[in-house]
């Protein structure tokens, strides 16, 4: 899209059954998006997949990492077949000092979390999506994320990217979540890469 583009969005929970899997919605001029865990039967395992899908956007999923939900220690990214590279960044031991390094088809993403429903910023040269807690439905016993997305190059795979991830584990992100994983790392082997640079 040409010219500078702005607009806040909300995004409603999505449910499967009792269990609240997702969140749909409007996103501005992209139109309606569905971010959703897909159902699995408990005697399966974790599926540990995320998905996004809406008319107005590229398919995009995350799958794999550790524990039940997804996640960002081990998993992994693919928009329209192609492979998201992404890279663990920590500056030092402060509140927020640790980001997330994406590359996709020359794009360049730096991605914030503050953890699971918290706030979450996205982030490349000419676009940026933040997302956060919004309102409490008391009806569904779930809650909202509102967003704001914004920039002179913003388009629908910007917000597909910060968009799945509202499904994944991004407690990595943050010091508490990055120490607790420190002994099943080690013990383990397992957990995606921390570089300082």
């Amino acid at each position: 899209m040409s010219g500078s583009l702005g607009f806040t969005f909300e995004l409603g929970p999505d449910f499967d059954g009792p269990t609240q899997r997702g969140y749909q919605g409007p996103v501005g001029p992209f139109g309606q998006v569905r971010v959703y865990r897909p159902h699995v039967d408990l005697l399966d395992g974790p599926l540990r997949q995320v998905l996004l899908e809406g008319e107005g956007f590229p398919a995009t999923e995350f799958m794999g990492g550790h524990g039940v939900l997804p996640s960002l220690d081990g998993g992994w990214m693919k928009v329209d077949e192609t492979l998201v590279e992404i890279e663990l960044k920590v500056r030092s031991l402060r509140k927020g000092s640790r980001s997330l390094e994406m590359r996709y088809r020359g794009r360049r993403y730096t991605y914030t979390s503050s953890g699971m429903s918290k706030e979450a910023e996205l982030n490349r040269k000419g676009a940026r999506v933040r997302l956060d807690r919004g309102r409490y439905l008391p009806e569904s016993g779930g809650g909202t994320r509102v967003g704001e997305a914004g920039g002179d190059e913003l388009d629908a795979t910007d917000l597909a990217i910060a968009l799945v991830l509202e499904e994944v584990d991004r407690s990595a992100l943050t010091i508490s979540g990055a120490l607790l994983a420190v002994p099943m790392n080690f013990l383990f082997g397992r957990g995606r890469g921390e570089s300082t640079e």
